[in-house]
């Protein structure tokens, strides 16, 4: 969910993925978190200047800019933050910087605008671009962009989700594809065999089922069911199943995730909780719950992925550690994954001068050789200090294939006890779909709803509940957007 990671959500400390928003967490659906926001992403989020302004002038006019600073708890976010901040004003002296750790949620976003409190740039989500460019709470970064030497270098397709009506609002930070976490350990000590990239439900289902064992609080699968991040995870089975979330018809949006495929994406989910009794005792888990769930070995699998806080935060080893793509429905059928990530915006209501600081800011280590110095010495760091660097190559906001995705390759290739790396083989599993186009995070919520009825009783039909939160959706949300 973009916000959300999130998802997924994937880790751009690792400079990309990835992860994460879920559904509003992390990455994702209600903005509180996002799958999408990980440690790594200030490392190779960063920028340089455009071509015209390759170096501050000397007599650079002064001005002051608030930058969207890490939470006090998130240490690791910080030291990257504070390491970016001193060669900024190493190159730009002239910038004034002010720090604030707001974290954008689509119920603030508004408050904030309206009473210019929002920072200089600031974090968002994939979902939020038609929002944020239809308010105007987004700077058109267009002619910035043209003025760009790299402008041509980007993933084109991190930059879809923020291309509004042919004009660009954010920069793409990471980006990620939703996948499945696994704890080894735990299909080890149940003997069930490990499933591979090419796992179908079928498999997931048997896999949740064999590994859950009630009696000791553990569960074979941990899904997120309490806020509008459920609706992010549960998303995957529908687009697996061949649905979608929204349709577009005549100038109108409505419901479709109502379908025959939203059917049994729910009726998938119905299995899992009252068959196979897989899920945990207590289902009704945020994104951090969730996550902290799997760190304390009390899932055998989540979606999304959290290697970083898995191995350095909570002592997980990382051979113990495997992530898959999500299964497909059917033997053959396609990986889908949501796809979403976390995005850099610039406040329009700030002056031409500090919108082109701080895209210079968010561009400082972009495309350069101060960004694959800063890789290397977050991996310098991780390696000394035991830890692990997350590396997902469908993730970065560069062309993984261009000659500067050739040099992180080769400078990720020289850690590999530091690196964990999604495998050539899942990643040429995984496919991606966009999150919703239209209030994707009321839509999470819809689904939410939805899920908790399943959940909570095993008399509910999932195609009921279905038609009642589209019902819902279409009238309160969906129903006063007109689409020209």
């Amino acid at each position: 969910m973009s916000n959300k990671k999130k998802g997924l959500a994937f880790s751009l400390i690792t400079l990309m993925l990835v992860a994460t928003a879920c559904g509003g967490n992390n990455g994702n659906a209600n903005g509180s978190a996002s799958p999408s926001a990980s440690t790594g992403a200030t490392a190779s989020a960063s920028g340089s200047a455009p071509a015209s302004e390759s170096a501050a002038p000397t007599e650079a006019p002064k001005v002051t800019m608030t930058i969207q600073y890490p939470k006090p708890d998130n240490t690791e976010s910080i030291a990257l933050e504070d390491s970016k901040i001193k060669r900024f004003q190493e190159k730009y002296p002239n910038v004034t910087i002010k720090k604030n750790d707001w974290q954008y949620a689509p119920s603030e976003i508004g408050i904030k605008m309206a009473a210019h409190q929002a920072q200089s740039w600031f974090n968002t989500f994939a979902t939020e671009g038609k929002t944020l460019s239809e308010h105007q709470w987004a700077a058109d970064l267009t002619t910035l962009m043209a003025n760009y030497e790299h402008a041509n270098d980007f993933n084109q397709k991190l930059l879809e989700p923020m291309t509004i009506d042919g004009k660009l609002f954010a920069l793409p930070n990471d980006g990620y594809i939703m996948n499945v976490m696994i704890n080894k350990k735990l299909f080890e000590s149940k003997n069930v065999p490990l499933p591979t990239s090419d796992w179908t439900w079928d498999d997931f289902y048997n896999a949740a089922k064999a590994t859950a064992d009630p009696a000791k609080g553990i569960a074979g699968f941990a899904i997120m069911a309490k806020g509008n991040e459920g609706g992010w995870n549960w998303t995957n089975f529908l687009y697996q199943a061949g649905g979608q979330a929204e349709a577009v018809a005549d100038g109108k949006v409505s419901s479709a995730f109502n379908s025959d495929a939203g059917v049994k994406a729910m009726e998938f989910l119905k299995k899992l909780r009252w068959e196979a009794n897989a899920l945990p005792q207590n289902w009704a888990l945020n994104y951090n719950e969730t996550y902290n769930v799997f760190k304390q070995g009390r899932a055998a699998m989540v979606i999304g992925q959290k290697i970083e806080d898995s191995v350095n935060q909570a002592g997980m080893k990382k051979d113990d550690l495997l992530v898959l793509p999500m299964p497909s429905m059917e033997k053959g059928g396609a990986h889908v994954g949501v796809m979403g990530g976390n995005y850099r915006v610039i406040n329009p209501q700030e002056s031409p001068e500090v919108q082109q600081a701080a895209f210079d800011y968010l561009t400082l280590d972009y495309f350069n050789q101060s960004g694959l110095d800063e890789l290397k010495r977050i991996l310098d760091e991780r390696k000394s200090n035991n830890q692990v660097y997350f590396w997902d190559p469908t993730s970065v906001y560069f062309n993984i294939d261009s000659d500067y995705g050739n040099q992180m390759k080769d400078i990720i290739s020289q850690y590999p006890d530091t690196v964990f790396s999604v495998d050539e083989q899942t990643v040429s599993t995984m496919s991606g779909q966009p999150e919703a186009t239209y209030n994707a995070q009321d839509y999470y919520a819809a689904i939410t709803t939805a899920m908790q009825a399943i959940l909570s009783d095993k008399n509910a039909d999932p195609k009921t509940e279905l038609d009642k939160a589209a019902k819902k959706f279409d009238t309160e949300v969906l129903s006063k957007i007109k689409v020209e």
